[in-house]
C-alpha cells in the first residue's frame, strides 16, 4: 500500500521522465496503481511507457501509451490526449518511423493550439523541428525551432530557451558550421548555468567537445568530455554517463592514447548500458584496441558479435559501418576474401540505407501534403464557424464541445429600424441591402467596443446581448446610446434613420442549434420581454425594463432614465418601464 498521495507521485513521475529515470518510474507505477483511480491509472501506464521507451522497450512503449490514448479519450482529457500522442510521436521518431512521428506531433498541435497552450505548442512545434532535422530537411528544422524559441522567449521559460538553443547549435553542427554550433552551445550552456540545470549544463558542454572533435581538436574535445562526465556522474545519470563515457573513449583511440583508452573500456565493461547504439560504439572501439594490440582474430569476433546487436536494434548506419571497419582491416591484412564479403555487405547496406531515405522523404512528403490538405480543411471549416458563430463559440463546437450554457444574469437589446417596409419598399434592392450593411456594421463595432455580443439580425432587426460578467447593463445601455447616436439617412429623402430600441436584463439560457447554418441563440423570458420592449418603444427612444432601469440606479452610473409609466405587456401584464436618455 502506498503511503505516497496520488499528487507526490504524480509529482515523482514527471521529476523521473525528466531525468530519464527507469527505476522511480516503475516504483510510482506500481503505486499509482495500488491506489486504483482512472487518473493513477492515466499516469501510471504513461510512466511504464516511458520507462519502455527508456530501456528501447519500444513496441511495449507504444502499447502503454495507446492505452493512456484511450483512457484519456473516454476521460474527455483533451489536453491528456495532446500529451500522449507527443509521446507517441517521440517513440515513432527514435525506430526512425518519422512520418507516423510527424502524424503524431500534428496531432498534438492541434489539440495544443485548440487549448490555448502556448507551450505544449512549443514543445511540439520543437519535436517536429527534431524530425526535419532528423530527415534532412535542414531550412523546416530552422523555421521550427526558431518559432518555439520566440514563444519561450515571449514566456520568459528560460529552461526551454535553454533546450531550444542548443538544438539549434546541433543543426549547425550537422551543417558543418562549426562556429555558429559553439556560439548557439554556449549561449544555451550559458542559461542553464545561471539557472542552476546542471544536467542540462553538463549535456551542453558534451556537445561543445563534440564540435571541437569534429575539427579535428580531440584534446579540446577531451577536455570538454570530461568536465560533461564529472557532471552525469555526480547527478547520477547513467545514460549519459555510458554516452559520454564513450565519445572520451572514441577521443581518446583518436589521440593515441590507448592504455588510458584500455583502463577506460575496463569501467564501461562495469557499466549498465541499456543504449543498444552506446553497445555497439562500445564494441567497435574494443575491436580498435584490440587490432592496435595484434589481436586480429579477437577483434574480428568482437565486431562479429555486435552485428547482431545492429541487425536487433535496426541500427544500419552502425551495421554498415561495423562491416566497413571490418573492410578495412581485412584490406590491410590482405585478407581478399573478407575483403571481398564485407565491402559487398557494406555497398549492399549503404544502398539500403540510401534507398530506405529516398523513401523516407517520398514518404515525409507524402504526409506532409495529408497534413497540409487536413490543415487546408480544418481552416476552412473554422473559417465558416467563424462567420456564423463569435470566435470563442466557434473554437468550443470545433473541440466537439456542446454549447449549453446558462446565465443568471444578462442583459438583452432589441433594435429595429422605423418605418423600414415603407421606405425599403420604395428603394432599389442594392440601396436596401448597402443602407443595412452600413448600418450593422457600425452596430457590430458598438457592439465589440463595449465587450456585448451581437446575436443576430432578422430583416430590420438586431439582438444582442451583455452577458453576466460586470457592469453588463451599463454595457448594453452604452450600446444603446451609441447606437441610438449613429446617423444615417434615407437615399431617397435623405431623412435620418430613426430606430426603437428595448432593453431588459434578467436570466437566460443559450447555445448552439443544428449542424448546417449553426447559430448561437439565446432563449428565455427575459428574451421576451426584451423584446416587447422594442415593440412598444418609439421611434428615436429607448425603452428599459424595471428591472434594469434599478441595476442601473444601483451601480451609481451616470446614465440617465425617466419614468415612461405603467403600460401594458403582452404575457406580462401591466409593468413600470422607463426611458433611457443618455
Amino acid at each position: 500500500m502506498s503511503t505516497r498521495t496520488f499528487n507526490e507521485l504524480h509529482e515523482a513521475v514527471n521529476h523521473a521522465m525528466g531525468i530519464d529515470d527507469s527505476d522511480t518510474l516503475l516504483r510510482c507505477a506500481a503505486e499509482l496503481e495500488a491506489l486504483g483511480t482512472r487518473e493513477a491509472n492515466v499516469i501510471a501506464a504513461t510512466a511504464r511507457g516511458t520507462a519502455d521507451r527508456i530501456h528501447c522497450n519500444y513496441a511495449s512503449a507504444l502499447e502503454h501509451y495507446n492505452r493512456v490514448l484511450a483512457m484519456n479519450e473516454e476521460m474527455g482529457n483533451r489536453g491528456g490526449v495532446a500529451s500522449v500522442n507527443s509521446n507517441i510521436g517521440n517513440v515513432h521518431s527514435l525506430t526512425g518511423n518519422y512520418p507516423e512521428a510527424m502524424e503524431h506531433y500534428c496531432r498534438a498541435l492541434a489539440l495544443y493550439e485548440e487549448l490555448d497552450n502556448r507551450v505544449g505548442s512549443a514543445n511540439t512545434t520543437c519535436n517536429i523541428g527534431n524530425v526535419h532535422k532528423s530527415t534532412g530537411n535542414y531550412p523546416a528544422a530552422l523555421e521550427h525551432y526558431r518559432r518555439a524559441l520566440a514563444v519561450y522567449e515571449e514566456l520568459g521559460i528560460l529552461n526551454t530557451v535553454a533546450n531550444v538553443t542548443g538544438n539549434l547549435g546541433a543543426l549547425q553542427h550537422s551543417l558543418g558550421n562549426f562556429p555558429e554550433a559553439l556560439e548557439h552551445y554556449n549561449r544555451s550552456l550559458a542559461v542553464h548555468e545561471e539557472l542552476g540545470n546542471r544536467s542540462g549544463a553538463a549535456l551542453i558542454t558534451g556537445n561543445i567537445g563534440a564540435v571541437h572533435y569534429s575539427t579535428g581538436d580531440h584534446a579540446t574535445s577531451l577536455e570538454y568530455y570530461n568536465r560533461a562526465l564529472d557532471e552525469h556522474e555526480d547527478l547520477g545519470e547513467r545514460n549519459n554517463v555510458s554516452r559520454i563515457t564513450a565519445n572520451i573513449l572514441n577521443a581518446m583511440i583518436e589521440c593515441g592514447m590507448h592504455g588510458e583508452a584500455a583502463e577506460l573500456l575496463l569501467k564501461m565493461d562495469a557499466m549498465q548500458i541499456e543504449d543498444p547504439y552506446v553497445k555497439v560504439m562500445r564494441e567497435q572501439l574494443r575491436a580498435e584496441l584490440q587490432w592496435h594490440d595484434g589481436l586480429v582474430e579477437d577483434a574480428r569476433s568482437t565486431l562479429h558479435s555486435v552485428l547482431e546487436i545492429a541487425r536487433r536494434y535496426s541500427l544500419s548506419f552502425e551495421h554498415a559501418e561495423i562491416h566497413k571497419q571490418l573492410r578495412d582491416h581485412c584490406q590491410k591484412e590482405n585478407d581478399f576474401p573478407g575483403y571481398i564479403e564485407h565491402n559487398n555487405e557494406y555497398t549492399r547496406l549503404t544502398e539500403e540505407i540510401n534507398g530506405k531515405e529516398a523513401t523516407l522523404k517520398i514518404a515525409m512528403q507524402e504526409k506532409q501534403r495529408e497534413i497540409d490538405a487536413r490543415e487546408k480543411e480544418h481552416a476552412k471549416h473554422m473559417a465558416v464557424l467563424h462567420s456564423t458563430l463569435p470566435k470563442h463559440i466557434a473554437d468550443r463546437v470545433a473541440r466537439g464541445e456542446t454549447v449549453n450554457d446558462s446565465f443568471d444574469n444578462a442583459s438583452v437589446l432589441f433594435l429595429d429600424v422605423v418605418g423600414f417596409t415603407t421606405h425599403s419598399s420604395e428603394l432599389e434592392a442594392g440601396e436596401v441591402v448597402s443602407l443595412l450593411q452600413n448600418i450593422f456594421t457600425t452596430f457590430d463595432a458598438i457592439c465589440a467596443k463595449h465587450d456585448v455580443m451581437k446575436i443576430k439580425t432578422i430583416g430590420d432587426s438586431y439582438m444582442a446581448v451583455a452577458f453576466g460578467i460586470a457592469n453588463s447593463e451599463q454595457r448594453i445601455a452604452n450600446v444603446a446610446i451609441d447606437m441610438m447616436s449613429s446617423i444615417f439617412t434615407w437615399p431617397h429623402t435623405d431623412e435620418r434613420v430613426m430606430f426603437r430600441i428595448g432593453l431588459h436584463s434578467g436570466p437566460v439560457v443559450a447555445g448552439v442549434l443544428g449542424t448546417a447554418r449553426m447559430q448561437y441563440d439565446v432563449w428565455g423570458d427575459t428574451v421576451n420581454v426584451a423584446s416587447r420592449m422594442e415593440s412598444t418603444s418609439e421611434p428615436g427612444r429607448i425603452h428599459v425594463s424595471e428591472a434594469l432601469n434599478e441595476a442601473l440606479n444601483e451601480a451609481l452610473n451616470e446614465v440617465r432614465t425617466a419614468p415612461r409609466g405603467t403600460i401594458e405587456i403582452k404575457g406580462k401584464g401591466l409593468m413600470q418601464t422607463f426611458w433611457l436618455e443618455g
